[in-house]
């Protein structure tokens, strides 16, 4: 039976002076500069310590002597969110590279569903190929049950479904962000792929966490700490129907492990997770090509609500996105097919369809009736039947972003100061073409440079202002808080897949207002008093 009260164990560290780590804000500036900043771009970071540690014990360790001499942490995964959640502003870094191993292999009869236990610091490439090619041994077994055996052989091949952009992101870290990515609109972000975590407290004192396991009672968890009995009390903003990563999770009656995820390692350290894993379907990607963004978006809401169709993702591209793309074909053979593209065509419809072969045609038949209502056709689709097909797809959809990337890249150039801003809202579907048409009149308006693409399937999308100025940046900055005033007002979220880091926080308060952020930080005060863990996350602690 679920309960809100938990105790955590006491556990014994490693010998402080046998753990590996580096001291000194000079020698990690010049030699480890990769572990003062992430993909956010951001300047500023440094750190006195940097701790590369092995195991929990370790961390147990590090925690208990950087708390006593009141030494802040900032916990360090891939280093691939570009929100700064992973920039130290002095103190010490503790990395998860070292932490990597697979620890349990085991099956959940009540689910029906196999389970991966890991340490942090496996990145999200690294378990696809793990479970791909079945990389378990007997000693990976969980209970007196050879489930490794029978899940070698099973036949079905089988995937971890949460797929965000960057597979060099680290489980530890895509947890604490609670990351998602063009799978989430079948299987959703991170949170409900979470079995368990173990998390070390500022105190050193370790919460062992099973999904189920510990229920809030009246929006309350008893968390048992240095021997006393603490009242966590949750926020009571209401969370959004839209795909969201903003902000602390908070129900009345939700899951403990819930508040540790997308919590973006304010509230403790996590070192060993469950992850589920399933079989994964045999699934045909495809392009459809449109002429006009309001027929794509009436495709999407047809192949959205067609359960038949079984939908893994839907990704959407506007007509800048092709200019961008037909620019890169000239240099890139991978894109060569995209300068075959009609001239009239202006959007595109990334989607993928899981099918058998006896299914085929069919599935092919009704995908050409739909796509005829919203005056495209079969003809204007491209497939990926094979390998080869299926990464010239992933090209395409990457060489988007990299290819912004690389105008800003060369515009810092003559504007040191400017950087992309890229928008990361959601909104409930019944307002999706009402927010793209504030984009589109909006940046139009105001004779902006800007890119979209993105989740269309969970109406979120991307919109990339490339400002050709500062004071271009400026007058995009003050779009993009209108921007996201709108989406929240729409049912919405302000961050629906990257989280808020260091760089967004002026958001959360347009997402929550000052009461919401204020109860998180109750929240933090209580489980981290010395705000030990990732300062200046979300928010500032006084």
């Amino acid at each position: 039976m679920a309960t809100n009260v938990i105790s955590s164990l006491k556990m014994e560290g490693s010998p402080f002076e046998e753990i590996n780590k580096i001291q000194g804000k000079d020698v990690i500036s010049s030699k480890h500069p990769d572990y003062i900043v992430d993909e956010s771009k951001i300047a500023g970071g440094s750190a006195e310590w940097l701790f590369f540690p092995k195991n929990e014990k370790d961390v147990i360790s590090i925690i208990k002597k950087m708390r006593e001499e009141n030494t802040p942490i900032t916990i360090s995964g891939g280093r691939t969110g570009i929100v700064g959640s992973a920039v130290p502003y002095g103190g010490a870094v503790v990395s998860t590279d070292e932490m990597k191993e697979i620890t349990g292999f085991g099956y959940d009869s009540d689910t029906q569903k196999y389970f991966i236990r890991m340490q942090p610091g496996i990145t999200l490439k690294e378990l696809e190929e793990i479970i791909k090619d079945k990389e378990f041994t007997s000693d990976h077994n969980l209970d007196d049950e050879d489930w490794v055996s029978k899940f070698k052989q099973d036949s079905e091949s089988y995937f971890f479904p949460v797929d965000p952009t960057e597979m060099t992101a680290a489980v530890g870290g895509s947890i604490a962000a609670n990351a998602s990515g063009g799978r989430s609109f079948k299987y959703g972000a991170m949170r409900p792929w979470v079995r368990k975590l173990q998390v070390v407290l500022d105190t050193g004192e370790v919460l062992d966490i099973t999904r189920g396991q510990y229920k809030a009672e009246n929006g309350v968890f008893k968390i048992q700490k240095e021997g006393k009995e603490l009242n966590v009390t949750l926020p009571t903003y209401t969370m959004p129907k839209a795909k969201n990563a903003a902000g602390l999770y908070a129900e009345p009656d939700m899951d403990l492990i819930d508040l540790f995820i997308g919590s973006e390692g304010l509230l403790g350290f996590i070192t060993e997770v469950d992850l589920w894993i399933i079989p994964k379907p045999n699934g045909l990607p495809n392009v459809m090509f449109f002429t006009s963004e309001e027929d794509s978006i009436s495709f999407v809401e047809k192949i959205r609500a067609d359960k038949e169709l079984d939908v893994e993702y839907i990704e959407f591209f506007d007509e800048n996105s092709f200019e961008l793309l037909k620019g890169k074909a000239k240099t890139n053979p991978a894109l060569a097919n995209v300068l075959t593209i009609p001239p009239e065509v202006k959007t595109a419809i990334f989607f993928e369809i899981p099918y058998t072969e006896d299914k085929l045609e069919d599935i092919i038949v009704k995908l050409d009736d739909i796509a005829n209502e919203c005056n495209s056709s079969i003809d204007s689709c491209w497939s990926a039947f094979n390998e080869v097909e299926r990464e010239n797809f992933k090209t395409m959809r990457h060489a988007v972003p990299e290819t912004v990337n690389g105008i800003i890249a060369k515009r810092k150039n003559e504007y040191p100061g400017i950087h992309k801003l890229g928008t990361d809202m959601s909104v409930e579907h019944e307002h999706f073409r009402e927010i793209m048409d504030i984009y589109h009149s909006t940046l139009k308006e105001h004779n902006l440079e800007y890119v979209m693409w993105g989740h269309i399937g969970d109406s979120h999308v991307h919109v990339n202002i490339l400002p050709r100025n500062i004071e271009e940046l400026n007058l995009g900055k003050k779009l993009y808080k209108k921007f996201a005033k709108k989406a929240v007002e729409f049912g919405g979220s302000v961050s629906a897949e990257h989280g808020i880091g260091k760089i967004k926080a002026e958001y959360l308060i347009v997402m929550y207002g000052e009461e919401g952020v204020n109860q998180m930080k109750e929240v933090k005060k209580v489980l981290d008093p010395h705000a030990l863990f990732n300062r200046g996350n979300m928010f500032e602690i006084a």
